[in-house]
């Protein structure tokens, strides 16, 4: 997973047109972020203006909430920290998500639907022992299309993943 960072500006100084602000790597410490941006009795208020995350915030995000997110990022498996912003789609949120982690299955070595369906049928035999004499009649590709139909896959370029 790529390095998580925001950038907070000042937002005093940037609405009198001076850009003063400093990229951060959570978790942040405010009161390290206020010394390096400036704040103080003048300029009170901060705004995150740019940010790399797998997930969305707005630039009013309290900092102590950022850092809560990146930590729930952080102790999830690596599997799926690296397709995070992809597997987001089936859940309505980022703790949704994080709740039911040990209950998404990622089949590293399936490339798509297709790929599931053999997995399914051949490895899992979820329909059971298949003779050889039948298996070439087998449309797994078709197969595929209707497991990818229930809407709890998710493709990625590190395999295919489950959803609960």
């Amino acid at each position: 997973m790529e390095e998580m960072r925001i950038y907070i500006a000042n937002l005093g100084k940037y609405n009198e047109g001076e850009l003063v602000g400093a990229w951060f790597t959570p978790p942040v410490d405010y009161d390290e972020m206020a010394e390096r941006i400036g704040l103080n009795d003048e300029y009170e208020e901060y705004a995150i203006h740019d940010y790399e995350l797998p997930f969305e915030i707005d630039e009013y995000t309290p900092i102590e909430e950022v850092n809560r997110l990146c930590e729930m990022v952080e102790d999830l498996p690596e599997d799926i920290q690296d397709e995070l912003s992809e597997l987001l789609c089936c859940f309505s949120s980022l703790e949704e998500l994080c709740e039911h982690a040990d209950d998404i299955i990622h089949y590293p070595d399936c490339s798509d639907m297709t790929d599931v369906a053999y997995y399914f049928i051949d490895e899992c035999q979820s329909l059971g022992e298949i003779p050889d004499r039948i298996r070439s009649y087998i449309d797994y590709e078709a197969y595929g299309r209707d497991l990818d139909l229930e809407g709890r896959f998710v493709v990625t370029n590190h395999g295919v993943f489950e959803c609960p």
